[in-house]
């Protein structure tokens, strides 16, 4: 299980440090790619082993799910750990994900996210009324006061 938000500088190389208490979890054969709400996902091997049992296509996949199966395939790599705990995040999931210098790694249970340090801040704000986040993630009707 992976918990806590971790800051990190990304070095000038486009290396990131890995939480020292992630990286024991995160094994060869850990797969980072794009992900929802615009930030990367690092798969350990038995997640991402699932996410491709679960990602075939097949002549009953919808175009849209078609769709988000080559872009999530096509834009993973292995992560990589260099003796320092650090990984090279390649640039154009750095890109996407909108991260430059400053990063956010949030152990999210079962993956690890890598965020942007702006985009973490913003979710963080959009999100800190958790009553309300957790009635929502319920299906109950919130009602504004």
């Amino acid at each position: 299980m992976f918990l806590g938000k971790h800051p990190r500088n990304i070095d000038d190389k486009g290396r990131l440090a890995i939480p020292a208490k992630f990286r024991e979890q995160l094994p060869s054969g850990s797969v980072i790619t794009i992900a929802p709400d615009t930030c990367l996902r690092v798969y350990p091997p038995g997640e991402w082993d699932m996410v491709t049992g679960q990602s075939r296509v097949s002549a009953g996949t919808s175009p849209t799910e078609r769709n988000l199966i080559r872009r999530m395939f096509a834009e993973a790599a292995i992560l990589e750990l260099d003796g320092q705990g650090r990984t090279l995040l390649p640039g154009n999931l750095r890109e996407q994900a909108g991260i430059a210098s400053n990063a956010m790694v949030v152990g999210v249970n079962n993956v690890v996210e890598i965020w942007s340090q702006e985009r973490w801040q913003t979710l963080e704000r959009n999100t800190s009324d958790f009553t309300r986040l957790n009635d929502e993630a319920a299906g109950h009707r919130v009602e504004t006061p």
